[in-house]
């Protein structure tokens, strides 16, 4: 049996391989995306014994960059950060970081364009759009097979086999050490990058997401919609001075979280405040709704509302995201799927090793 195992792991590991140093390796390194962007988009500003600067002095900083540019969310991140800005443009949006206590514009990213956000795209696409997606996708669901048959392979027959199994023999010859390292770490590696590889499936067949939703039957639960209700047209400034005042009322609440509040478009649009951790967990993130007119909280039976109301589903949604991005335990799980993933890259490598030095000439 372990033999038709390992010819299935090997005929899947040669074509597989290539693509798997790529998506591993992009996500290991994009593990540390916050730390990178706080470098790159210059996102760090000097705490300041001063209140920020009102949303229209912010919109006008980045007008002369872009002047026909509608402006979605403010992104208030603590004393310490920029504040940033989310622009649509037709085709892209753009993240505008501006210092929240003068104003200043520090950095205007497109978020299509730059070495972050195409670590990104090769990750998902392979940055080949939706052809690189599909490839993407059933190369994962290929890999969850990978996964399977090399446990299958490395699991001891014989008492007298546990211990090398777990662990790596240094002094041993090249070819010796390349096997351990393929075996040894594949093994330690796989319970994590399972756990990866079946989010990524969650997002990419449609089929395995409808099946969560019927299992949590999320299409019978009726939800409210949060709408305001039309009341004397409001200019500009007036809008923005209702966001101001929710953006300074909910920093003063919630110090240590992040605060995200939407610019409403159509007449009946609320704006939405969200809340969430300075991990970024999505399973945490609160949502409030307030009337763009009055500045009157709505309620109701939201779909996105506080996350312990949230839905199954809903909160399903939210944890393959904070499996897959190693958020549900802070630095803790970035860690191991970072190490994960650089192992899953590796194995790559240390199996095409083994397999040349195998080879039958």
């Amino acid at each position: 049996m372990k033999y038709w195992f390992g010819k299935v792991h090997l005929w899947l590991g040669l074509p597989l391989g290539s693509l798997f140093l790529v998506i591993s390796l992009s996500g290991a390194l994009y593990c540390w995306e916050p730390e990178f962007a706080a470098i790159t988009y210059k996102e760090n500003v000097e705490p300041q014994q001063k209140p920020f600067v009102a949303i229209s002095t912010l919109k006008k900083s980045v007008e002369s960059a872009l002047p026909n540019a509608d402006l979605r969310t403010v992104y208030y991140r603590g004393t310490s950060k920029a504040v940033q800005l989310l622009y649509y443009v037709p085709g892209t949006y753009y993240h505008a970081n501006l210092n929240p206590y003068t104003g200043e514009l520090i950095h205007l990213q497109d978020m299509k364009k730059g070495w972050l956000n195409n670590l990104k795209f090769l990750h998902r696409n392979l940055m080949l759009g939706d052809v690189g997606r599909e490839i993407v996708h059933w190369g994962t669901l290929l890999y969850l097979l990978m996964i399977t048959t090399g446990i299958v392979i490395w699991w001891p027959t014989r008492k007298s086999q546990r211990k090398q199994r777990f662990t790596i023999k240094w002094g041993a010859s090249k070819k010796r050490l390349n096997y351990d390292l393929h075996n040894v770490l594949g093994f330690y590696s796989s319970w994590i990058l399972i756990f990866l590889v079946l989010t990524g499936l969650f997002w990419g067949f449609q089929v395995v997401k409808s099946s969560i939703r019927t299992l949590y039957q999320e299409d019978l639960i009726r939800y409210d919609v949060p709408h305001s209700v039309e009341g004397t047209p409001q200019s500009e400034q007036d809008q923005y001075r209702l966001m101001d005042y929710l953006g300074e009322q909910f920093r003063h609440q919630y110090p240590d979280r992040n605060i995200r509040i939407s610019n409403p478009h159509a007449a009946d649009d609320p704006i939405q405040v969200s809340v969430s951790s300075k991990d970024r967990t999505v399973t945490s993130v609160d949502h409030y709704y307030f009337d763009r007119y009055s500045g009157k909280r709505l309620t109701g039976h939201f779909k996105n509302g506080l996350h312990t109301a949230s839905s199954g589903f809903t909160t399903w949604n939210g944890l393959m995201y904070d499996i897959h991005l190693g958020n549900l335990f802070g630095i803790t799980s970035r860690l191991l799927v970072f190490m994960a993933s650089l192992i899953g890259a590796s194995l790559s490598i240390t199996g095409f090793i083994y397999w040349w030095s195998n080879r039958k000439l």
